[in-house]
Parts: C-alpha cells; sequence; structure tokens
C-alpha cells in the first residue's frame, strides 16, 4: 500500500500554524497565487501573525483548504483578499501571517509596509484590465512571441539539461507547484493519484504520469495516462491527458519525450493501444501527436468522447487521436 504520510506543504501548514505569533519563517509552495509577482518555485518570508494585524495592501498568506496562497489584502471590514489579476476571493481561509519578502533564486525583494498604497493600487489596475479579453488577447502575443524559435538557444541556457521520467511518490510537491502555476487539475486528484496508482513500484502501477525535470528538481512539463473511469467518464481504454509543457521550455522536444516515455509505460501494462483528446483548436497538440503516428478516431469514438465531456458541461470540440503500440 502506498505511504500516507503527509506531504512536506501538508507539514508546512501544520509547522505554519504552530508558530507563535511575530516569528518568521520561508515558505515555499504558494503557485502562482500571486502571479507575475509570486511564481511556482519562489518563496514568501512570513510574519506570522492573525487578520487583525494587517491592513488594506498587505500580502496575506492564506490557508485555502490544504493549499497556500498569498494574496493582497483589499479590504479588512468585511475581510477580502485578491490575487493580482483576478477577482476578490470567496470569503473563508484561515490567515496565517504577512508576507514580508519573496525570494527568486538568490534575489530577495522586500515588501515594506510604506508599500502598500502601491501595491493595492496596482492591484485595482491589473485586476481591471486583466478582466479585458483585449488585454489578455495582446498578453498571449508578446508571451508568445517572447518564447518563438528566436529564443530557443538562450533558453536552453537558462533552463539548462532536461530529464523526462516517470513520476515518482517522492515528486508530490514538484508536481504540486507545476500544477498550480500551469493545470486545472484538483491539487487533491493529482495527490491521491500519485500516491495510489501513479508512483507506485512497477509490479502495482496503474497508469502513469511522466515530467520534465531541470537539475534542480523544477517540473516543467506534464502529461500523465490512465483510464478516463478514474474520473468518471465512460470511455474505454487509457487516455493521455493534461500535456501541458511550460513556455521557456518549448520546442526543446519535451512534449514528445513525456508521450514516449508515457507510451512505453501502457506498453509494458499490458496496454494494446493508447487514446488522447485535443482541443480541436489546439493545433500545435495535435501535430506532436500526428508526429508520433497518432490518427484520427472513428466519428463513433470521438462522438462518445465529446458526449461524455459535454455532460460534465465543457462546451469545447474535442478531437480524438489514437495510436497501436
Amino acid at each position: 500500500m502506498p505511504s500516507r504520510r503527509s506531504s512536506s506543504a501538508e507539514v508546512l501548514l501544520d509547522v505554519l500554524e504552530a508558530l507563535p505569533p511575530g516569528h518568521r519563517l520561508w515558505v515555499r509552495g504558494a503557485g502562482r497565487s500571486l502571479f507575475p509577482l509570486l511564481r511556482a518555485g519562489d518563496s514568501v518570508r512570513v510574519m506570522r501573525c492573525g487578520p487583525g494585524s494587517l491592513a488594506t495592501g498587505d500580502v496575506a498568506l492564506m490557508r485555502q483548504g490544504r493549499e497556500l496562497v498569498a494574496h493582497v489584502v483589499v479590504s479588512t471590514r468585511p475581510w477580502r483578499t485578491a490575487s493580482l489579476l483576478g477577482p476578490q476571493d470567496a470569503p473563508g481561509g484561515v490567515t496565517l501571517g504577512r508576507v514580508v519578502a519573496i525570494r527568486r533564486g538568490r534575489w530577495v525583494v522586500p515588501l515594506p509596509r510604506p508599500l502598500r498604497p502601491a501595491l493595492r493600487l496596482a492591484q485595482q489596475a491589473a485586476s481591471t484590465a486583466w478582466a479585458w479579453p483585449r488585454t489578455r488577447l495582446v498578453s498571449r502575443g508578446v508571451w508568445d512571441f517572447l518564447f518563438a524559435g528566436w529564443s530557443l538557444p538562450l533558453r536552453r541556457r537558462l533552463v539548462g539539461p532536461l530529464e523526462v521520467r516517470l513520476l515518482t511518490a517522492g515528486d508530490l510537491d514538484a508536481l504540486l507547484a507545476f500544477a498550480s502555476e500551469r493545470l486545472v487539475v484538483s491539487p487533491g486528484f493529482l495527490r491521491r493519484q500519485l500516491r495510489e496508482r501513479w508512483g507506485l513500484q512497477d509490479t502495482e502501477r496503474r497508469g502513469a504520469a511522466a515530467g520534465a525535470f531541470d537539475a534542480h528538481g523544477r517540473m516543467h512539463g506534464f502529461a500523465w495516462v490512465d483510464s478516463y473511469r478514474q474520473e468518471g467518464l465512460q470511455l474505454e481504454g487509457v487516455w493521455v491527458r493534461s500535456l501541458v509543457v511550460a513556455p521557456r521550455v518549448r520546442r526543446m522536444g519535451v512534449a514528445t519525450g513525456l508521450l514516449e516515455c508515457l507510451m512505453e509505460e501502457a506498453r509494458r501494462q499490458g496496454q494494446s493501444r493508447v487514446f488522447a483528446d485535443v482541443d480541436d483548436d489546439n493545433t500545435a497538440s495535435l501535430r506532436t501527436f500526428e508526429r508520433l503516428a497518432f490518427q484520427r478516431a472513428g466519428a463513433t469514438l470521438t462522438q462518445q468522447a465529446n458526449e461524455a465531456w459535454d455532460a460534465t458541461g465543457r462546451s469545447k470540440r474535442l478531437v480524438v487521436v489514437e495510436r497501436t503500440l
């Protein structure tokens, strides 16, 4: 049976909640909750305190369920917090302390309290602008330009060599950090799947997840293959899911490496065929699958997959591809 021990993130939550007021601690694992000021892999220095010690414009470290987020305090009466680019959070959550500094690699950026008015104004302006579809469209265009082929040599040097491999139970924290920045999958689902299916030894493993890691253990790409029945969808076979590659490592063969790793594991587990469903406007992913000899599935299976997802509220049309192993 897989271990039931808490991940380091869960232990950290317990440590934070036990700290006396005024004590400070460096914390890693708040993901992109304050993106772009805070990214996955960054750390924040937290001074333990309650909501009564915070004011508008402070950055509060909050516990929402078993997850950590660092958000701007936008109101104290009533108590409200928000990310830099998003709407206000729903009521709830537990205030763990005030963020007094952010660390990214060797750089440490303090957040002194005199900056509170400026940070609050920046949050108001950024969240208002981000709510406009045109702003998001322009941002995506700039992002695509920065990570196009011309920047590939520089990005290779900055990221360094990457290792594509199957995930083990010890990769949970790296997976959750990547998920907080790139995936829409529930952290609870990922934690459960890695502990009970994907991260087991060869003889016990069911399905699999693969990641692309740099020399520091940071994940830059992810995908998994498993039965859709794990999520309650009545589709036969095993399906490649959540193929996501961080922009900084695009055009480096990461997606191809992830798929090849997963197909080899599916073959080892006795699968004779692998399926995948892709949004019909995701031409980059479709090209990747086609380069690896995936072919368009028949109309019946494509209709079944779309009907199964339509029942969950999904609106985009899916293209289904398959490959014989």
